[in-house]
């Protein structure tokens, strides 16, 4: 069911709602048992149009609307040197994966594109200091560049900039978004937890 109220405005990343009654739709996604937002807007839920011959209906189906009248753009826009917004997914020793969710002065993407980001991609200079889980962690919202087009539909990206890196983290223990400290660590208001990232 429903974790926020209709027609409450959400960021990427937030936990929107639980994925056993509902299906996700545009602007959002669904990872284990809940649904995420993955664009800035309200919350809409839309009942499945069904024939009445279905003995079972089909779940009524969570998205965002955006602000302004905005509408969802094509991920044919993407391009080599291309800003992206990418929601982490799984953390390895070399690489970690995204989901790339907007592009910038393009706006949210009608469908999500998967995104690599190799260790030798993390950071400026010294590669082999990086450690891919003290950079990122699963959930995280990172603002990337797109470097090449990668195999199989998926881009790799790099964060190697002082302006690139997690924009958006989110406690572990808390719960609460938490706010950089240093170019290499971020703490939660909370509890003062500190946890590194990029």
């Amino acid at each position: 069911g429903l974790r926020t109220s209709l027609g409450t405005k959400v960021a990427p990343g937030d936990k929107i709602a639980s994925a056993d009654r509902l299906q996700p739709g545009v602007g959002c996604y669904r990872r284990g048992n809940y649904i995420y937002a993955s664009a800035v807007g309200a919350v809409t839920v839309e009942n499945n149009k069904n024939n009445e011959e279905e003995e079972e209906k089909p779940p009524p189906v969570i998205s965002i609307t955006l602000e302004k009248g905005r509408i969802y753009a094509s991920s044919q826009t993407l391009s080599i040197g291309s800003r992206v917004l990418c929601k982490v997914g799984r953390i390895m020793n070399q690489q970690a994966t995204v989901d790339i969710i907007a592009a910038e002065e393009i706006g949210a993407l009608r469908e999500h594109h998967g995104g690599l980001i190799k260790k030798e991609d993390v950071r400026l200079g010294a590669t082999e200091e990086v450690k891919m889980h003290e950079s990122f962690r699963p959930g995280d919202v990172v603002l990337a560049r797109i470097i090449s087009l990668g195999d199989s539909r998926r881009f790799f990206l790099s964060t190697a900039a002082n302006e690139l890196g997690v924009i958006r983290a989110i406690c572990a223990s808390s719960g609460c978004v938490m706010q950089p400290v240093s170019w290499k660590e971020m703490e939660c208001p909370e509890t003062k937890v500190r946890e590194r990232r990029k």
